[in-house]
């Protein structure tokens, strides 16, 4: 009988081959072999409209948040199922899918008109949700891959214009099938069941019409809409032949699993030679050492992404900047939250001083229309019954210049003298940075930081040396 074949997100142009998406209702349960493509499945799904992207990952539109759920649930229990019987489950590795979704819990801040609500929502991978194995994969991409098994080097050989990897396997489950040339770096691993089911992940195979393996191929152009995925992944209308490298892909899934063979009896448990024991002793061994390591890997990794997010404040511009923003007012010590919407960027609060923040990112220097944006949010503040309003305006000025390099003021004369009768505190990023990194160092220092903020006029002084906050890159 024919090895039944479906693929989920991903077309392979062989006989017999039946194409769906993820979030299909079509079971795997009728098939042999199953390839996904995880790569592909988050384009099937809407994203929020207006705001489809969030921390540059993409938000699923809230009436779709219920149908991604359900389907990851669905689909992981099938796969693990579907191994359990004895078939096989084929991945093509990619680094992590991130989505945002809707919580479906709101944060209320404020009173009255002045009364802000904000959508609490998550993150999650998609291949950490729906694999049913441990993996860990970090981005990366290139071609040169060289197997670790004499059958996926044939393959490998068939087509090597077709294979490339999109990520590294960290953790991976089975052993190795494929690494990075020349290296350890796993890019593609064989897990074998006791039932003789599988579960491979294998680097990607490019269409063969993909521009790396194409001459004359016609581009299209960058706003031109590109077709939907289930387009994509429909039967072709004109009989086009096959593709050689998609034929040799599916045969070699089809000689693994005849070779799975019979499994082993439980009776055979019962029987080892001399060394075994002492195997599986320096295996639990390495093994806890191996989560040991591991977790103080998380640990640290975790501190890096602090500390990148800290460097923000030297480059980025819109909310990504306005959030360091906000952090970095929190730990000097002011109460601070996102302003309404149409209103101040940050509203603060310390003791019984009132201020707003407006943030700005730039390729050059402040103008005077910033400040008077922050005139207008001071004005619209005290009618609301705030009292006394400071005017804080923070910019991240010629960002797209290293910070030691800035050698034009960050406040033109001319808005200087605009902001100066308005009792304007004019700082910038980099300067937030440095008082965030001592108050980090030293908390004693908060209080007189957010002192000189509050009581400063006009540009704040100090704080700019920009070197002194990093450490030399060793060559």
């Amino acid at each position: 009988m024919a090895t039944r074949v479906l693929t989920l997100d991903v077309y392979l142009n062989a006989p017999n081959v039946t194409h769906e998406n993820f979030r299909s209702a079509a079971t795997i349960f009728e098939y042999d072999v199953v390839f996904w493509d995880p790569a592909n499945t988050l384009e099937t799904y809407q994203f929020s409209v207006g705001d489809p992207y969030y921390k540059g990952d993409p938000r699923i539109a809230d009436h779709e948040t219920s149908s991604l759920a359900q389907d990851i649930i669905r689909r992981r229990s099938e796969f693990e199922e579907f191994i359990e019987m004895g078939r096989t489950l084929v991945i093509f590795t990619a680094p992590a899918q991130h989505f945002w979704y809707d919580t479906g819990k709101r944060d209320k801040s404020g009173t009255g008109r002045n009364q802000k609500v904000t959508t609490i929502v998550n993150r999650m991978d998609l291949m950490e949700a729906a694999i049913p194995a441990k993996f860990r994969a970090a981005a990366a991409e290139g071609t040169r891959i060289s197997a670790r098994q004499s059958s996926f080097r044939s393959l490998l050989s068939g087509a090597p214009d077709r294979w490339w990897y999109r990520a590294i396997l960290e953790e991976y489950p089975g052993e190795p099938l494929a690494v990075v040339t020349g290296t350890s770096k796993c890019v593609g691993s064989i897990k074998r069941y006791p039932k003789g089911g599988m579960l491979l992940l294998l680097p990607d195979l490019q269409g063969p019409d993909h521009p790396a393996n194409s001459d004359g191929v016609e581009e299209l152009d960058a706003d031109e809409p590109s077709a939907p995925l289930e387009e994509l992944t429909e039967e072709p209308e004109e009989d086009l032949g096959d593709d050689k490298a998609s034929l040799e892909l599916i045969t070699w899934v089809e000689s693994l699993r005849t070779q799975n063979g019979e499994a082993s009896p439980p009776w055979l448990q019962r029987y080892q030679f001399p060394e075994d024991a002492e195997t599986t002793h320096k295996i639990a061994e390495l093994e806890a050492k191996k989560a040991e390591i591991l977790a103080k890997i998380e640990a640290l990794e975790g501190g890096k992404e602090v500390s990148d997010a800290w460097k923000r404040l030297l480059y980025a511009t819109g909310d990504e900047l306005e959030i360091q923003v906000l952090e970095a007012f929190r730990i000097l010590g002011f109460q601070a939250e996102r302003g309404p919407e149409g209103r101040a960027d940050i509203v603060l609060q310390l003791d019984t001083k009132n201020a707003v923040v407006e943030v700005k990112g730039l390729n050059s220097s402040a103008a005077e229309k910033n400040a008077a944006q922050l005139e207008k949010w001071i004005s619209e503040e005290m009618l609301s019954g705030s009292g006394h309003v400071k005017g804080i305006l923070v910019v991240n000025s010629y960002r797209h210049i290293p910070p030691q390099e800035r050698s034009s003021p960050a406040f033109p004369h001319q808005m200087v003298t605009f902001s100066t009768p308005r009792e304007h505190c004019l700082v910038t990023s980099v300067q937030l940075l440095a008082m965030v990194r001592a108050v980090l160092e030293d908390p004693s220092r908060a209080p007189s930081i957010c002192e000189k903020l509050l009581d400063t006029t006009g540009a704040v002084t100090g704080w700019e040396n920009v070197t002194s906050l990093f450490a030399p890159i060793k060559s």
